[in-house]
């Protein structure tokens, strides 16, 4: 019986020793992992990192030794290396793994409580998904580059620059009703950050669609066309003697006479150029608006006004054939 007592006892000591070496093995081995998770850091190799490091916590826990300054050191490096990882990729322009990568990375901040990297996961997914459009609209990809903007904007509905490259994409296909859309939600978003940079961008944009398109409107005779692209210009560029002088000549051109008046009258307002000849295009149009209107009175007066530079012979035709003015 006493033989056997201490066979026991032999056989628990020998299960204890086994014991306390397993556990200093294991703690050898979350150490190790802590010390490849920083080497691998160094290298670059943050994925690797971030697997180190995962496994450095995973011994401790299953060590319960959860306040284990080790622990916490692997800790406060998982999220770190894993948005590290999520950043090299959207610069190699991975788009759909930086957006899986940070998805992961709210994972890991949410389990280890690191709201400041959740909140920067959540606000960079939006602009992973604005590169992405970018790109493929630059390569043509309409569709593509109108689905991962869309997503951006799902994601983050007061990201101006996603309209922006949407108004371009919307450009491009000529496609004016989507694209006022666009730069009305840019300038919208945009104003709400004070960002009047993109503002700026999409107003440009803008003046730039309308007023190519108003002036491809007139080339085709669509005068109609042209009337609502002007107007729509001046929502996005401030009012110039030019645009109302294009107005009158619209307005002239669907004999809707009064406006034509008052167009020409708003661009004479406007007109800088004093002393030059420049503004004899204002008043010749000014003349047939007039003259079209049935008041030859004021059409001579604004005939007489034009008679110089490239409109002298062409105005004085009017005064002296057509009107006889005195």
């Amino acid at each position: 019986m006493k033989f056997k007592l201490m066979s026991k006892v032999a056989a628990m000591i020998i299960l204890m020793g086994f014991a306390v070496s397993l556990n200093a093995q294991t703690a050898t081995e979350a150490v190790d992992a802590l010390k490849d998770g920083v080497a691998k850091s160094q290298a670059k190799d943050y994925l690797g990192a971030v697997e180190s490091f995962t496994k450095c916590v995973s011994i401790y826990d299953e060590l319960g030794e959860t306040d284990n300054p080790n622990r916490a050191s692997a800790v406060s490096q998982i999220p770190s290396m894993q948005q590290k990882y999520a950043l090299s990729l959207y610069k190699v322009k991975k788009y759909d793994e930086s957006v899986a990568a940070f998805e992961k990375l709210k994972e890991y901040a949410a389990t280890y409580e690191d709201e400041k990297m959740v909140k920067k996961a959540t606000s960079t997914i939006p602009k992973v998904y604005y590169a992405k459009g970018a790109s493929l609209y630059k390569a043509k990809d309409y569709a593509g580059a109108i689905e991962a903007l869309d997503k951006s904007l799902e994601l983050d509905p007061k990201y101006p620059m996603s309209y922006v490259r949407k108004a371009q994409v919307y450009k491009d296909q000529n496609d004016e009703a989507n694209f006022k859309n666009a730069v009305d939600g840019a300038i919208t978003a945009a104003v709400a950050k004070n960002d009047t940079k993109s503002e700026g961008t999409a107003k440009k944009l803008a003046g730039s669609f309308y007023l190519n398109a108003g002036a491809n409107a007139v080339k085709s005779e669509k005068y109609a066309d042209a009337e609502k692209y002007f107007n729509t210009l001046m929502e996005y560029k401030e009012a110039d003697t030019d645009i109302y002088f294009h107005l009158a000549v619209i307005y002239n051109k669907q004999s809707k006479w009064d406006n034509a008046i008052e167009a020409g009258n708003k661009s004479l307002e406007l007109f800088k150029d004093a002393g030059t000849t420049k503004d004899a295009k204002i008043y010749y149009e000014l003349g047939n608006s007039y003259y079209g209107k049935g008041d030859n009175t004021a059409a001579c007066d604004a005939y007489k006004k034009a008679a110089k530079g490239d409109y002298e012979a062409n105005a004085k035709y009017q005064i002296e054939t057509v009107l006889k003015c005195q």
